[in-house]
């Protein structure tokens, strides 16, 4: 694989634990709501939490080659090695 790609599948995997993270989010939402949760969290700050996970996990998600493409140049072909005689 090259760089390019590994910096894509990176990418990819952090949207994916964005995602993750705001399921997580909104079960904590909702424990808030149903009041089943009575810590410092308020019910409007993780459904933030949750909105701004979500579309940066999708924005990984569906933006990785572009983003990778932008950051990590394309590798040039390797020249062939010249037989000395």
């Amino acid at each position: 694989m090259t760089p390019r790609q590994w910096f894509a599948l990176v990418l990819r995997y952090l949207g994916a634990s964005s995602i993750l993270t705001a399921i997580s989010y909104l079960l904590t939402a909702y424990n808030v709501h149903k009041g089943l949760y009575a810590g410092a969290v308020s019910e409007l700050g993780s459904i933030n939490h949750t909105v701004v996970d979500a579309l940066l996990g999708l924005g990984l998600l569906i933006w990785a080659d572009r983003i990778s493409a932008f950051f990590v140049p394309a590798q040039r072909p390797a020249e062939p090695v010249k037989a000395e005689s």
